[in-house]
């Protein structure tokens, strides 16, 4: 896809993401949260978040690439539908500079998922409670998953260079 086009995608997963983050800072901080010994109770709480996620992103990529073929359809007139299949699939297409931003924005992510467990570790050693600790856990993937995506976002405008 054309660079634009990849940069609102990842955008959009930022968005999700942030929506999800506030979503579950709403529940742990509401009243039906699960008391601060109820590991099992959060652990299925953290579980359900994970496979909301999952589920939205999945849906957010099927939805823009839908959005994208459809567009390129409309925009690409007097071409029959095989050209409009060519060039959407070749826009799908990673060339290196995808390649290399996406290892340059897992990175980042992987610096912040080492970091928080790294943060539980230290709370559970300080004798903190446990669910502190899956908070941090929690927080540190979608925060490397908003991470990721603001890197990405950033070096698909900006560009980068080998080295």
């Amino acid at each position: 896809m054309a660079y634009s086009t990849k940069k609102t995608k990842t955008l959009v997963s930022v968005v999700a993401s942030m929506i999800l983050a506030v979503i579950y800072l709403i529940y742990v901080t509401g009243n039906k949260a699960p008391g601060i010994n109820d590991l099992k109770s959060w652990a299925v709480a953290i579980l359900i978040f994970i496979g909301i996620g999952v589920v939205l992103q999945i849906v957010i990529q099927i939805i823009l690439q839908i959005v994208y073929s459809v567009s390129t359809a409309v925009r690409e007139t007097g071409i029959d539908d095989k050209e409009i299949e060519r060039i959407v699939s070749s826009e799908m297409y990673d060339d290196e500079m995808d390649k290399l931003i996406n290892l340059k924005s897992a990175h980042i992510g992987y610096i912040l998922v080492g970091v928080g467990f790294i943060a539980a570790l230290i709370v559970i050693a300080t004798g903190c409670p446990v669910i502190y600790a899956l908070h941090i856990l929690f927080g540190s993937y979608l925060a490397s998953s908003v991470a990721e995506g603001l890197v990405a976002a950033y070096l698909y405008e900006r560009g980068v260079h080998n080295g």
